[in-house]
């Protein structure tokens, strides 16, 4: 039975809506998101109103002051006041340019060379014939590049795992607000930032802080009177740099490899543009393959006040302020009018993903993603062998949490080919 069959069968009110739209999200959210597109391109529900077309995606990102995000309970009291979660105030604005400042573009280079070399060498230490991208690489890269490029080195990788995990859950997939998980993104954020206070103490004077990577920049500008950040301001920016980073880079990986080894073109192209000097082709096939599997299917965002949904449209819809919005980036991504025959893996299509995000959220390190995401999965696919496993060890596993948490593939000549 279609979707919208099965939900207009069950009364306006019946929390079973609700549950049917994530059994499908689950299921097969494609197939959901393409009805959707269709047929009710706005759809109410009682907990939230999902957006699905391209159009009215772009839109409700770009209005920001309207549509905002629903972060602050989540990360004032594990983080402190970060610029994330505060749409429309001076420290949005200002600790953006600051952190734009430091997250610089000619760093690129030396940052996809250091995920190549950590990939490079924690791959080569697994033998054949298996491997846990989760484990072995996905998350490593990301760590390696927030303590050596980023500056943020922390006590141990175990705590800054942990760390990342806690918070990301918590701030961005704690839809249901469960009480551990606020409790478990606090309890990181208070320990992060006492490590961060004395380490930030240590460096003092921060006129003199050596190096080039984020946090001695942040630290020099700041001495300098130019962040106009003061000291908490200063260790919430630090966290924030470990938050965004490592478990939806990971994420990102896992899905792009996994989505290029289940078909076998893909592959073949793509372990041939991995062997090329120039990235172009090879990062083109890893965000196409991402629209198949991004690294989340939408974000919310809540109504600031009475606002309209697809203006001007056939289905413009107007929802109450404090509505929460479930914004489809996953759907909007295979709308036929921006990605012709959306079904097909094209490379190098004409169009701007939104893997990244889109509007005043566009995430500020984009580019290190850029960097990160495809020298990673580069690597994996140098790999001899490298295959997709048999049965249930082959697939993503989410360990029923938010995060991928084990994907084994095969490489070397003991894998079994799927």
């Amino acid at each position: 039975m279609p979707f919208l069959e099965a939900l207009d069968a069950l009364p306006a009110d019946d929390p079973a809506r609700t549950a049917l739209f994530y059994q499908w999200l689950r299921r097969d959210w494609r197939a959901l998101f393409s009805e959707l597109r269709a047929n009710r391109p706005v759809l109410s529900l009682p907990p939230f109103t999902v957006l699905a077309r391209w159009s009215d995606v772009v839109d409700a990102l770009s209005r920001n002051e309207t549509f905002r995000v629903p972060y602050t309970p989540h990360m004032d009291d594990s983080v402190g006041p970060f610029m994330l979660a505060r749409d429309g105030a001076v420290e949005n604005w200002r600790d953006k340019s600051v952190m734009r400042a430091i997250l610089r573009w000619e760093d690129v280079s030396s940052i996809r060379a250091l995920a190549a070399g950590t990939a490079a060498e924690a791959l080569a230490a697994v033998p054949p014939p298996t491997i846990d991208v989760v484990q072995t690489v996905s998350r490593l890269v990301p760590l390696r590049v927030v303590q050596q490029s980023f500056g943020f080195p922390g006590p141990d990788d175990e705590h800054m795992l942990r760390w990342s995990w806690a918070t990301q859950a918590d701030m961005f997939h704690n839809l249901t607000n469960d009480r551990s998980l606020l409790d478990a993104c606090n309890a990181a954020g208070a320990e992060m930032r006492t490590w961060i206070r004395a380490f930030l103490a240590e460096r003092e004077p921060w006129c003199g802080a050596q190096g080039e990577d984020s946090v001695s920049r942040l630290l020099r500008m700041t001495a300098g009177g130019l962040s106009g950040l003061d000291t908490e301001q200063v260790v919430s920016n630090i966290c924030g740099l470990l938050v965004g980073a490592i478990e939806t880079t990971s994420q990102a990986i896992v899905n792009a490899t996994e989505q290029i080894l289940l078909r076998h073109d893909i592959t073949a192209r793509a372990i041939e543009a991995a062997r090329s000097p120039d990235s172009a082709e090879f990062d083109a096939i890893v965000w196409e393959a991402l629209r198949f599997n991004p690294m989340t299917t939408f974000v919310a965002r809540v109504a600031a006040e009475r606002a309209v949904l697809a203006p001007g449209s056939p289905h413009e819809t107007t929802v109450a302020a404090g509505s929460v919005i479930a914004v489809g980036i996953g759907s909007a991504m295979f709308d036929a009018g921006v990605f012709p025959e959306p079904n097909e893996f094209r490379v190098r299509r004409r169009t701007s993903y939104l893997h990244t995000g889109f509007g005043p959220h566009e995430c500020l390190g984009q580019f290190v993603a850029y960097a990160i995401i495809p020298e990673t999965i580069r690597q994996i696919l140098l790999l001899p062998g490298v295959r997709l496993i048999e049965g249930d060890a082959g697939h993503i596993d989410m360990a029923g949490g938010p995060f991928a948490e084990h994907f084994v593939v095969g490489h070397g000549a003991g894998a079994a080919a799927e």
